[in-house]
């Protein structure tokens, strides 16, 4: 009885600190040093799946070295595999255990014992929390039910901490859909509403670079008209009229690209992996539901891009099209007044 009262005050304990912060990475922190602390082993990890759900991605360590950390992925390992099944698995001897699979880094880092739990996110299993002890241990059943019970909670701390971070990111937006709506609009230089809108959009959604494509009227293909963070070489890899992804954007519809370096929607994988690029968002720019062009949105990791990401790209977008269509009208009246010998060019 007494040791269920201790663990019942325990779980409270690390319950009420998990959930307090509304901080996903506060939150993954506060897990990792709560939790070994409460259990009483030494280290513990927290890893998620990424938007494709095939492969881990660590989020917070605490305990552990770097050496360790950078071991290899630990996907493949069996207690991993039966977490991520839903099963909570404890490993006596991790320098012996076969399941395991970096022997001789768990002899470094002094690993004897590890308990592996699933964490649930609104009802799949989501990632895995990682216990880790320098001596030997035997988890009791009890203790495996209750880090159980302790993963499932910071499952519902994730997924409150993200949905507070997605409110707090619709209204972020939502201010800078006013002001980049404003700014577009007070010019009507096609260069410098192009450019405005290239650098203004990595700033407002944490992106390495975006770019602007225009349909030239001559041929129908696209055109690079502004771009910013990325080289030149990059550039200059040849055109995107062929790509799928293309195809659909020019139909109207948004397209994610969760990995440039091997979607097959693109095709320029060398040279995505080479500039570094992991995610691209790319939305149709149009004008009374005729597409003009289109806007890429490029990450330097792999991103997983939310309904709100996408909504306001698109709003962007869309905005921007009536503005590149005035811009574009008065550019060919300025070239109408001033006559056949001062046309400036740039016509779409």
């Amino acid at each position: 009885m007494n040791r269920e009262k201790t663990y019942l005050k325990l779980f409270r304990d690390v319950t009420k600190a998990i959930t307090s912060n509304l901080n996903l990475k506060a939150v993954f922190e506060l897990i990792v040093h709560k939790v070994p602390e409460v259990v009483g082993v030494d280290a513990a990890t927290l890893r998620l799946l990424d938007p494709s759900g095939k492969k881990l991605v660590l989020q917070a360590a605490c305990g552990l070295s770097d050496t360790y950390l950078k071991r290899g992925p630990v996907d493949a390992e069996e207690s991993v595999l039966k977490a991520l099944a839903g099963t909570s698995i404890a490993v006596y001897d991790a320098a012996e255990d076969p399941g395991i699979h970096y022997h001789d880094a768990a002899r470094e880092e002094g690993i004897k014992s590890l308990l592996v739990a699933p964490i649930f996110i609104r009802g799949k299993i989501k990632g895995i929390l990682r216990l880790l002890s320098r001596r030997h241990r035997n988890f009791e059943p009890d203790e495996i039910e209750f880090v159980a019970a302790i993963a499932e909670q910071c499952g519902i701390a994730i997924e409150n901490a993200r949905a507070y971070e997605e409110q707090e990111r619709q209204i972020s937006y939502f201010k800078a859909l006013a002001e980049i709506g404003k700014a577009i609009n007070s010019t009507h230089r096609l260069d410098a509403l192009l450019n405005l809108i290239v650098r203004r959009m990595p700033e407002v959604m944490g992106l390495k670079a975006c770019t602007i494509r225009l349909i030239e009227s001559a041929g129908g293909r696209l055109e690079l008209k502004a771009a910013y963070g990325l080289s030149q070489t990059y550039l200059e890899r040849g055109a995107l009229d062929e790509e799928l992804a293309t195809h659909y954007i020019l139909q109207g519809e948004p397209v994610v690209i969760p990995d440039a370096r091997v979607d097959i929607h693109t095709v320029y994988h060398k040279e995505a992996k080479a500039e570094g690029v992991g995610s691209i968002l790319a939305v149709p720019i149009t004008v009374q539901e005729e597409p003009i062009g289109m806007m890429r949105l490029l990450t330097a990791e792999v991103r997983y891009f939310s309904a709100a990401d996408v909504n306001f790209a698109l709003a962007v977008a869309e905005q921007s099209g009536i503005a590149i269509q005035n811009a574009i009208a008065y550019q060919r009246m300025q070239e109408m007044a001033a006559g056949p010998g001062e046309i400036t060019g740039g016509r779409l």
